[in-house]
C-alpha cells in the first residue's frame, strides 16, 4: 500500500514539475481628446408655433429643454459655436437676414444668443453678430436659441422653414 501511495505522490509530483507558464503583456490605455462633439446633432428646433398675424407685432420663440445646441469639449478645450445664415437668406451668407420660406413667399426671422433681441447669432464675431464660445470641461453644455419674427406683412398660410448649420470651431 505504501508504494501505491508513494507512486501516486511521485507522479503529483512530475505532473506539477512538467508544468508551463507564458507570460504576454496587457496594454491599458486611454486617449482624453482634444476634441468637441455636437450632441444635439439634426434634432435642434425652434418653432413659432401657429400664427395668424404678422403685421400687428414681434413674435418670439427660444428652442426648449433638449431642443436647443448641446456640445461637449474635453476639457480644457476653447470652442466657439456659430450659426450660418441658413437655406432662404435675403443675400447669400448674410445671417442678419434670415428667411423661412413656403413656396415662393418668405418671413424674415432672426436668431440670438441672449433673450431679447441681443447679441444676434452669426457664423463668426464680426459686423454686430456674435457667437457662442467657451471652454470645455468635459461635460455636455446646452445653449437656448432665442428667435425672433419681426413685425412685416403676413404672408400666404403655410408652414414655413428653414435649416440653419451649427458649426462648431475648436
Amino acid at each position: 500500500m505504501l508504494s501505491i501511495s508513494c507512486f501516486m505522490i511521485s507522479a503529483g509530483l512530475l505532473s506539477a514539475a512538467h508544468a508551463a507558464q507564458v507570460d504576454g503583456k496587457l496594454q491599458v490605455k486611454v486617449n482624453i481628446g482634444s476634441a468637441c462633439e455636437l450632441k444635439s446633432g439634426d434634432t435642434s428646433v425652434l418653432d413659432f408655433g401657429n400664427l395668424t398675424n404678422l403685421n400687428d407685432k414681434d413674435h418670439e420663440a427660444q428652442t426648449t429643454t433638449g431642443s436647443g445646441i448641446e456640445l461637449q469639449c474635453g476639457k480644457g478645450i476653447a470652442f466657439k459655436v456659430g450659426l450660418d445664415a441658413g437655406q432662404n437668406p435675403k443675400s447669400p451668407g448674410n445671417v442678419c437676414l434670415r428667411r423661412m420660406k413656403s413656396g415662393s413667399e418668405y418671413i424674415d426671422y432672426q436668431l440670438y444668443l441672449q433673450p431679447n433681441n441681443y447679441q444676434r447669432w452669426g457664423l463668426e464675431e464680426k459686423g454686430g453678430t456674435f457667437v457662442w464660445s467657451g471652454i470645455g470641461d468635459g461635460t455636455i453644455q446646452k445653449h437656448i436659441v432665442y428667435g425672433v419674427i419681426l413685425k412685416q406683412a403676413t404672408p400666404s398660410s403655410g408652414t414655413y422653414n428653414d435649416t440653419v448649420t451649427v458649426v462648431a470651431t475648436f
